[in-house]
């Protein structure tokens, strides 16, 4: 992956620099360098964005096809620099790491199955190179996105996390299609790419899928957490756990995050809305934490499920929403876990008050008296 270096010297300097208003220019991801795929080798690219505009295999509300532009149009606010120093963790991501937007994988409309074999092309692609971050489209793209990367690194035995607030192992899908969007982890499981002991699905509820189906899951060793059992529980052990079972015996690494995890309230622009979801500090700082202990090379990510059309205050996705921009912050902070990973460290630098926090004792003692 990277070597010691600094923004300025990946970026030279426009890493501090922001010249361009965010309204002018061409929306890609945080306006970073758009380099096609077949020259990440030759550009030393770490981190490859790639958009997978498909929403054909849905099931309930359409417009998925739109999140990866809305996702990039959320990036631009605030304007770049790439400087993207994180005042929780302590890290920049663009110290470590050159990353590229590569555009998006082609996509037939009305050709579903021809989409998601482009998809599946296109992230092999990146994949040879550089560590793939894929902006969905309907969760269906995670079959493509996951047997792409994992035959481009010889994977044979993957591990998978995966948000969402439905399992997505249904035999055929929700209406009879096996590769839907609540069919590709069974499609996965199904090719052997991974073990049930490897997969740990966070943040369930409602009423799909059924009985029987959650019977299976649990025969093959599948474990989840519901969303209540997030809300009271020790983030920390659901976090340890998963990483435990997805780095058990494994190649590689994959999570998976569906915004419709997300309490509505927070997500609203989405086409699978549930109520009782997670809150955006809960789903952050799960995401922060499991980057964080995984190989940055042995690994991959997407986020989906993002509907603009169906978003508060998106419109027309010039500047994002508010699910699109908590779809852009997911990806800075994964980058920035993954940062901190390969420097093998588990903060980095933040920046603390002087005195520490909290009442300081000077004003207890006063108190008292």
């Amino acid at each position: 992956m990277a070597n010691e270096r600094s923004g300025e010297d990946i970026y030279g300097d426009e890493y501090k620099e922001a010249n361009e208003p965010i309204f002018s220019g061409i929306p890609t991801f945080l306006k970073l360098p758009e380099v096609e795929r077949e020259q990440l080798a030759e550009e030393n690219v770490d981190i490859g964005i790639i958009g997978a505009p498909l929403d054909t295999a849905t099931t309930i509300r359409p417009g998925t096809r739109y999140g990866p532009r809305a996702v990039r149009a959320a990036s631009t606010v605030p304007s770049p620099p790439y400087e993207h120093f994180n005042i929780e963790t302590g890290i920049d991501p663009f110290d470590t790491f050159k990353v590229a937007d590569t555009g998006d994988a082609p996509v037939s409309p009305g050709d579903t199955r021809q989409s998601q074999l482009n998809i599946e092309d296109a992230v092999a692609e990146v994949s040879e190179q550089a560590t793939p971050i894929v902006i969905g489209g309907d969760h269906s793209i995670s079959y493509p996105d996951i047997k792409g990367w994992a035959e481009a690194n010889g994977y044979e035995d993957i591990g998978l996390i995966h948000f969402d607030c439905h399992a997505d192992t249904g035999e055929d899908g929700l209406t009879g299609f096996e590769y839907d969007h609540g069919a590709w982890v069974k499609r996965v499981y199904d090719d052997e790419l991974m073990a049930g002991e490897n997969y740990t699905l966070i943040g369930p509820r409602g009423f799909w899928p059924g009985p029987d189906t959650y019977e299976e899951m649990r025969e093959a060793g599948m474990k989840w957490y519901t969303a209540m059992e997030v809300g009271r529980m020790d983030l920390d052990d659901i976090v340890t756990d998963a990483v435990q079972r997805a780095t058990d015996g494994t190649d590689a690494v994959w999570v998976s995050f569906d915004v419709d995890v997300m309490e509505p309230a927070y997500a609203p622009g989405t086409g699978e809305p549930e109520p009782g979801g997670l809150i955006p500090r809960e789903a952050i700082y799960m995401v922060r934490e499991v980057v964080k202990a995984l190989e940055p090379s042995e690994f991959g990510f997407d986020v989906v499920e993002v509907s603009p059309a169906y978003d508060v205050s998106d419109t027309n996705s010039y500047n994002g929403g508010i699910t699109s921009g908590f779809a852009n912050r997911l990806i800075i902070e994964v980058m920035g876990s993954m940062a901190l990973a390969e420097k093998g460290v588990a903060e980095g630098s933040p920046i603390k008050p002087k005195e520490p926090l909290g009442p300081s004792t000077e004003l207890e003692t006063q108190a008292d008296d």
